[in-house]
């Protein structure tokens, strides 16, 4: 079985997952969750990532260059952000470990809801005009 582990803190994996992803992410592979309340440092990460296959690390916990070379069962640093600047992404990649981030997910919800908010001011500007009084010079 695949051996996952997350960084996330307790507060912040509840956050990001919650109890039915998590649960769902536990079915699908054996999955090692970081305890602590501090993100983990680069000397904690390869202590505890020993034997894991994919590190599915928070924003905080760094993905330096000393760790790839120490992790030879690691095939994935998935970074649960949208940029990737605190991954060493040349060491990664000599050896041989893949290093994704997330997507910008939350660029559509904010475009529709201002459209959203476009739409209802337009069919209400009338009525709000109406509401407002006018006051002379």
């Amino acid at each position: 079985m695949v051996r996952v582990l997350l960084t996330h803190t307790p507060q912040a994996r509840r956050q990001y997952y919650g109890d039915r992803s998590l649960n769902r992410l536990q079915a699908l592979a054996q999955v090692i969750l970081h305890e602590a309340g501090d993100a983990l440092n680069a000397a904690g990460l390869i202590e505890v990532a020993r034997d894991v296959d994919i590190i599915v690390a928070d924003r905080l916990t760094e993905g330096r260059g000393e760790i790839f070379p120490q992790l030879p069962g690691l095939r994935a640093f998935v970074r649960c952000a949208v940029d990737i600047r605190n991954i060493d992404v040349e060491a990664a990649s000599a050896a041989g470990v893949l290093v994704t981030r997330a997507g910008p997910g939350f660029v559509p919800s904010v475009a529709e809801l201002a459209i959203g908010f476009m739409v209802d001011l337009a069919r209400t500007l009338v009525e709000h005009r109406l509401r407002i009084p006018v006051i002379a010079n």
